[in-house]
């Protein structure tokens, strides 16, 4: 038995083309499981009170949930999910799109770990106000703003997911970033191993630890050749390359720009 509501959008070509679009959320108060059953698009299932289960897969794992917590559902993998005891209330939404397979690329959806036990639901639940109040509007930018509604959810659940420990390791990062270290080094100094540095970098920061050390020159590079009367070459050295002829040609073919022509679209004269 389900006592609740439900909303479902049909996104039009034009705004599927945005990369992530939402078809449909609800709200209920869930009495019996859900039969198993294999969905063709991602979802989101908040619990807000009550406790219960999830189940999924071929070995039909399962796992306990307490409220507040939230569960990812994935395309083509069959589950059943249920409450104990007198029931649960949960908030619903299905996405799709490009966008969400990156985010499951990131790391940010995760398939061996879909429930996430929220220490603190406000903005996980703020979201789905957000989403469920465009779902229920009815209005011209309703399936836009329900959209953007799935981002701050998926953003928000991530922030519950990630580990204080690993913004120091990239802050570290950041800030040695230009100094003429080998990713070998970087990691010695943060006390870990290098594979321990790239699932580091790689949950995080969705690249290698030389990738990440690469965009942060280039960034801190861009800054310089924007705000400064620097040489491109000396440029170059101040992000770690001295040899200029190298950092041109690296700059070009990373910005599809040279840095010269950086410079001339990207300066403003300066005010005396």
């Amino acid at each position: 038995m389900v006592q609740g509501w439900s909303r479902y959008l049909t996104p039009t070509p034009v705004q599927r083309r945005l990369g992530l679009a939402c078809l449909g959320a609800g709200h209920k108060l869930e009495l019996d499981p859900c039969p198993p059953r294999v969905l063709r698009s991602h979802a989101a299932v908040l619990v807000v009170d009550g406790e219960g289960w999830l189940e999924w897969g071929e070995s039909r794992r399962r796992v306990a949930i307490t409220a507040p917590s939230l569960f990812w559902l994935f395309p083509g993998v069959r589950h059943s999910y249920g409450p104990d005891g007198p029931g649960w209330q949960e908030v619903w939404t299905l996405f799709e799109g490009p966008a969400v397979d990156a985010y499951e690329e990131l790391g940010y959806l995760s398939r061996t770990e879909p429930v996430v036990p929220l220490t603190d639901p406000f903005p996980a639940r703020t979201a789905m106000d957000h989403l469920l109040a465009a779902c229920r509007g009815e209005y011209a930018r309703a399936e836009v703003e329900a959209a953007h509604a799935v981002h701050t959810l998926i953003l928000g659940v991530q922030d519950q997911r990630d580990d204080r420990r690993d913004d120091l390791v990239l802050a570290a990062l950041r800030e040695n970033a230009c100094r003429p270290w080998s990713v070998a080094e970087h990691a010695r100094r943060a006390g870990l191993s290098v594979s321990a540095l790239r699932r580091v970098v790689r949950r995080d920061g969705g690249c290698s630890p030389k990738e990440y050390l690469l965009r942060i020159r280039l960034n801190r590079a861009k800054e310089l050749l924007a705000e400064s009367e620097l040489t491109v070459a000396e440029v170059g050295r101040r992000v770690g390359h001295d040899d200029p002829a190298y950092f041109s040609r690296l700059f070009t073919r990373r910005t599809g720009m040279a840095p010269r022509d950086f410079r001339a679209q990207e300066q403003r004269p300066r005010t005396s």
